[in-house]
């Protein structure tokens, strides 16, 4: 039988934990009135003429007065929140709008989309800030390095999150937007065109929560650069691949790289811009013709869960006259076979600088994918870049791929690939002009063109107005 006094004993102290949870729910309540106060408050300053007033002064004094100190030896004193690396002083703008980036990958990753890109904006005059996905955990809240002129590494100090995995909460976005501030502040970052008028390029669903709240607080339009289907990645969690659903459907602008990532966007918004992947010509123009004493099948690119190790080694199996070189980090792949074979070789990740040195080695150029929802919706770079270099490419018959045939031979299992890549090597001089005259009109540069028509567009129609609402 249950004792009275127990149940008495009970019943206070679960009173005693309501009352408790009611003061704990009553502070916040208070605290959250007490921050839309002071987020209001930020709004209604950043609307102010005096605000306008002091930017303008700021611009003017990194446009100006710090160049004009500077050839007398004098400095303005550094705020604690910035630090800034050697040889990294922000220069002052042109009359280019900036771009922050929000990376999906380090600069000094495999030099693709992410860094062509940029550096393309960054050549036309437009301050490029490269946000890293790594974080520091202690030091300045902001941290600048020069990676090459108008490119700027940022580094911000934040909690120990990965950007491919987890999902960017309030806190850990609160903490990551003190070191967005001090960007501001020391690169006179601003929301118009008569400042500095800048637009925040996301590259990775993560960064979202950040750039929404500086497009409330420095008026940045958000363009989203959709370049991957995120959900097909083993790296990426739900989480965080859940959370593109909101910023395809509430960004200023959505990129896409491929139709089928064009056809994924509009499931959320009613206009996409696609805009394909390319190569730079000019550097794998300079590959050179191969001169084997047996073929050389050749690959270059991630090893990873996608690359379909098991066609290229039965292929390899098949054909122990034909050498195998296949160049690329292995992380994710499984190898066992491949590497056992006479005729394979895994010399790793080479450079962007000698790639066209390596595909001057190949015979005829492989992309053995496997088909997934991650593949089938890729636009491989890779093959703009073998185009260029006048190579005959074999591949699996994703979507992006397919529609350049003849341009690209077609092959889905080691059989196909085989009789294809015979049929190339018999007549080894056909359609070497015709590869290079299609990778010619789909440069970079191209691409750039178009990309900075959109994110010119998306600050002017943002220009006068610092705050956004849906």
């Amino acid at each position: 039988m249950t004792n009275p006094d127990h149940l008495e004993s009970s019943a206070d102290r679960i009173e005693t934990l309501e009352a408790e949870l009611a003061r704990e729910r009553a502070l916040l309540r208070s605290t959250q009135q007490r921050l839309a106060t002071k987020e209001r408050e930020i709004r209604d300053i950043h609307r102010s003429r005096a605000w306008a007033l002091v930017a303008a002064i700021r611009s003017l004094k990194v446009r100006l007065l710090d160049p004009l100190l500077g050839v007398f030896g004098i400095s303005w004193p550094r705020r604690g929140a910035v630090e800034i690396g050697v040889s990294a002083k922000v220069e002052p703008r042109s009359d280019a709008h900036d771009v922050v980036c929000f990376s999906i990958c380090e600069w000094e990753a495999r030099f693709q989309r992410p860094q062509q890109l940029m550096s393309l904006f960054a050549a036309a005059g437009h301050r490029v800030f490269y946000v890293s996905p790594h974080f520091r955990r202690d030091g300045p809240s902001c941290l600048i390095t020069l990676k090459r002129r108008n490119v700027y590494e940022v580094t911000l100090r934040g909690k120990e999150l990965n950007v491919y995995a987890h999902r960017l909460g309030e806190d850990a976005r609160d903490l990551l937007m003190e070191g967005l501030d001090s960007l501001v502040r020391e690169a006179s970052l601003g929301p118009t065109v008569a400042l500095s008028p800048s637009v925040a390029m996301i590259q990775l669903p993560f960064w979202w929560p950040l750039a929404r709240l500086a497009r409330e607080r420095f008026g940045w339009p958000v363009v989203y650069d959709c370049m991957d289907f995120h959900a097909g990645f083993s790296t990426v969690r739900k989480a965080m691949a859940d959370q593109e659903d909101e910023l395809l459907a509430e960004a200023d602008v959505v990129v896409a790289s491929s139709a089928s990532l064009e056809q994924h966007a509009l499931r959320k918004r009613k206009d996409v811009v696609l805009l394909r992947n390319a190569g730079d010509y000019e550097h794998f123009a300079k590959t050179p013709r191969a001169s084997n004493a047996r073929p050389v099948i050749g690959y270059y690119g991630a090893i990873a869960d996608w690359f379909d190790s098991a066609l290229v080694a039965d292929l390899a199996e098949r054909r122990p006259d034909w050498d195998f070189l296949l160049i690329g980090s292995t992380y994710g792949a499984d190898i066992s076979r491949l590497a056992r074979m006479p005729n394979v070789s895994l010399p790793g990740e080479e450079p962007y600088e000698s790639l066209p040195e390596w595909l001057g080695r190949f015979d005829v150029a492989i992309i053995p994918f496997k088909r997934t929802k991650l593949t089938e919706a890729t636009n491989p770079v890779k093959v703009y870049e073998m185009l260029a270099g006048g190579k005959p490419i074999v591949s699996v018959p994703l979507p992006e791929v397919a529609a350049l045939a003849p341009l690209v031979r077609l092959a889905s299992n080691a059989d196909e690939f085989e009789r294809e890549i015979a049929a190339v090597l018999a007549h080894p001089d056909e359609g070497i002009e015709e590869r290079r005259a299609f990778a010619k009109e789909h440069t970079w540069e191209r691409r750039f063109e178009v990309l900075q028509g959109v994110t010119t567009a998306a600050v002017r129609a943002h220009a006068g107005a610092p705050t956004h609402s849906r």
